[in-house]
């Protein structure tokens, strides 16, 4: 069941699955990942560092720049872009035996 809501509220027996695998614990690989799985308590100090966060889905770590920072980067990108579009204008201006004025 995927979607909650007021008219729609979480149930117990949403959480059927979960109690019984709970009760069995054994690990659970679905087309090559791990649905369930357990770990020693030395896999999770040494091993992982006390990290709990195993999905394996990519974390994409957001910066946040200071405003001045933020504007400065933007003009730099931008000069680069209009400097590699001034090249492309003039390559293709070129081609057309033309010249880049």
């Amino acid at each position: 069941y995927k979607h909650f809501s007021k008219t729609k509220p979480m149930k117990l027996e949403h959480f059927q699955p979960v109690l019984d695998w709970w009760n069995d614990r054994q690990e659970i690989t679905e087309e090559g990942f791990d649905k369930a799985k357990k770990f020693t308590i030395q896999q999770l100090t040494e091993e992982l560092g006390y990290n709990l966060d195993q999905c394996g889905y990519p974390h994409e770590e957001e910066e946040i720049l200071a405003p001045m920072d933020l504007i400065h980067r933007y003009e730099e990108q931008r000069a680069s872009l209009n400097a590699e579009i001034d090249r492309v204008l003039a390559e293709i201006t070129s081609l057309l035996g033309g010249s880049a004025e």
